[in-house]
């Protein structure tokens, strides 16, 4: 079955943002994202510590998987 074009009897126009709202565009400034307004929160010492823990753990399981994987 051959594909047979079909123009449309009307086209869409773009509408700029300005047309929709009322109002001119806003600006997007990249305030927060490069400079937040806020400086950011110090780890806790027990945060850290728990950290440097989870770290060694998980050290500890792969040294111990391969261990276990070239023993003879």
């Amino acid at each position: 079955m051959p594909y047979e074009f079909a123009e449309n009897e009307f086209e869409l126009e773009p509408a700029s943002s300005s047309a929709r709202s009322g109002g001119p565009p806003r600006k997007h400034t990249g305030i927060g994202i490069l400079d937040p307004p806020v400086p950011p929160k110090r780890l806790p010492l027990t945060s850290l510590v728990l950290r440097i823990l989870a770290g060694l753990l998980l050290l500890g399981i792969a040294a111990g998987m391969l261990v276990f994987l070239f023993r003879h």
